[in-house]
Formats: structure tokens, sequence, C-alpha cells
């Protein structure tokens, strides 16, 4: 069963056509085996500069999106694990693609992060207890993001998702 934003063609394949803008489509897969499968086309976008027609936007990467699913994600198994009385370890994995050479994003500024992504596809994967889902998520979450984030130098703006500290 999966919901999902429209945008999803045959084979889970993103279709443009007949779609009026560029809009990001979100999809939750559950399985029967009570796998769960998270799908978000738009982790990064093309981001133009004042002075620069759209057409020479730089492709940036919205880290802040990473985290923020990743969170929510790690909560909502957390919510099915309570739910369902599922009290083992979970599997869970992160995974983008075509981030050779982007930056993240950020508002414009004389401060903004340099640093790009090296390699085409980042993938982290990590085994998690129903204990670390309630009680340590932020720790989860950087087992899962912190190497993408370090590379993209913005780790300390997402310290306190990060985290698990009062």
């Amino acid at each position: 069963m999966a919901l999902s934003s429209s945008g999803l063609g045959a084979g889970r394949v993103y279709a443009s056509e007949g779609r009026s803008s560029d809009e990001p489509v979100t999809e939750l897969q559950l399985f029967e085996d009570g796998g769960l499968r998270l799908l978000m086309t738009r982790l990064s976008e093309g981001a133009s500069g004042p002075y620069e027609s759209p057409g020479d936007a730089e492709q940036v990467v919205f880290d802040a999106a990473a985290v923020v699913f990743t969170r929510h994600m790690l909560e909502l198994i957390r919510l099915i694990s309570d739910d369902v009385g599922y009290h083992g370890n979970w599997a869970v994995a992160v995974g983008a693609n075509r981030l050779r050479g982007r930056r993240r994003w950020s508002q414009p500024s004389i401060f903004a992060s340099n640093h790009r992504y090296s390699a085409d596809t980042y993938e982290e994967s990590t085994g998690v207890t129903l204990a670390e889902l309630r009680d340590a998520p932020g720790t989860v979450t950087r087992r899962l993001l912190g190497p993408l984030l370090r590379s993209l130098d913005s780790e300390e703006a997402f310290v306190k998702a990060l985290t698990d500290e009062e």
C-alpha cells in the first residue's frame, strides 16, 4: 500500500508530463512484511542569484529536508512499533543520488559554505532499537546523516536535531 502525492508514474518513476509545476513528490509505502519506505524526489533544486537567469541556476542540496524527513520517519517507525507491539530492532537507511558537485542551500550570504559533495550518491544504514527510537532519535539521525552533513559543512547547523540532550 502506498500514499503519494501526484507525479509518480509506472514503476514509481517521476512523471513530469502533464504537471503544471515542478512540485516535489513524496510517497510513503507500507509493505506486507512491515517494512516502510519514504521517497522524496526533491532533495535539491536550482537556486539562482538575484542577477542570474533561472536557466543559470546552480543545483543545491536541501540538507534541512534530509534532517527533517529522517527525524519524521524515525518517529513514524517508533509510533508504529508502539502501536503494533513490535519491540525488535529495525534496519534503517538513507540514500540520495545525483549529488556530485552540489553544495548546501543557504540564504545568500558572504558566509555561505562552498563545500561541495564529491560523490554522486550517498547511502548510509544502521540498526536501531526501539529504545533508541524513543530516547535517542538524534543519535540515530547523526549515524544516518552525519557523513553527508559533515561533507557539506552543515553538521553544526543541525546540532539540536543530531543530539538527544534536553
